[in-house]
């Protein structure tokens, strides 16, 4: 069984070129976004709206609860029964979160932790700030550390926890116990925008989510009792935004800082997909992408 997966920084059109295809081709899609799973979280996390969800199916959005975190490897088991529930048109796979997509090729699986060993470890953390913790994360495990958001305590935790409770961090676990699934071809799609072309795509992008009353949309989550602090609201922006509500900044100084984490965020994945050796790589401008991508479909 093929798959297609498409992939690529954020503000590449990676969503909107999937419909197209998925529409075209009669498929479903299956998100490969850790922000988009969050219920909830629409403008900011960017998730297809629901006209376009009624136009195509989508998988493993807008579903689990801000309180709550979800795995790479509960990413790549759920997403791995979806395909295999459609062998003769298997859904396209669509997204920006590098290490959830390799995590659904290569494998992941449970650590052998135990659970008294687990909970000594986290028991002498727990009393150190985030910013004490991230930096000793950056310093002994430097890879988890660059797929981590610095204010992700719970994952910052859980990472220091896996190095404190077996002494070997927990991104050479993740290697160790990798095994590929054996009844799928991977399609690897990566999408590329010339730099400058593609911050002024994530510019224009976000003053669209502005427009599209972002504050509002945090304004009705907190109401609803999400805490700010919660590892939803820990997705790009939304702190920021809790902030401006707050009175702590401007709507001038959040646009601004999100507009520079953001392109950040956009140079962290260019240099995490250049790892994909095995990917077809076309330029997200490219009049003739969508031909291009039936044409890879149908190969």
């Amino acid at each position: 069984m093929r798959v297609l997966v498409l992939m690529g920084a954020t503000a590449t059109g990676k969503s909107r070129l999937a419909l197209e295809l998925a529409e075209r081709e009669k498929r479903e899609i299956i998100s490969a976004d850790s922000r988009q799973i969050y219920h909830g979280l629409r403008v900011g996390t960017a998730q297809p709206s629901l006209d376009d969800q009624t136009r195509v199916k989508h998988h493993l959005v807008d579903f689990l609860h801000p309180a709550n975190t979800w795995s790479a490897q509960e990413f790549a088991i759920a997403a791995l029964e979806i395909i295999r529930s459609q062998p003769e048109s298997p859904p396209l796979v669509v997204g920006g979160t590098g290490f959830w997509l390799r995590s659904l090729m290569e494998g992941l699986f449970p650590l052998d932790i135990s659970r008294e060993d687990s909970l000594k470890a986290r028991k002498s953390l727990e009393s150190l700030s985030t910013d004490t913790l991230y930096a000793r994360l950056e310093s002994e495990d430097a890879s988890t550390a660059d797929r981590l958001h610095p204010n992700d305590r719970q994952r910052v935790l859980r990472a220091l926890e896996v190095l404190d409770a077996t002494g070997i961090p927990l991104s050479e676990h993740h290697l160790k116990s990798r095994r590929k699934p054996d009844d799928i071809e991977w399609q690897v799609v990566l999408l590329t925008c010339e730099r400058s072309r593609l911050h002024e795509r994530i510019e224009a992008r976000l003053d669209e989510m502005l427009a599209l009353a972002w504050p509002t949309e945090v304004r009705a989550l907190l109401e609803t009792g999400v805490n700010p602090v919660s590892p939803g609201m820990q997705a790009l922006g939304y702190p920021e935004v809790v902030a401006q509500l707050g009175g702590r900044m401007t709507p001038k100084d959040t646009r601004d800082r999100i507009l520079y984490r953001t392109r950040q965020y956009a140079r962290r994945q260019e240099i995490w997909f250049r790892r994909e050796e095995n990917a077809t790589i076309l330029d997200a401008e490219d009049p003739e992408l969508t031909r291009k991508l039936v044409k890879l479909l149908s190969s």
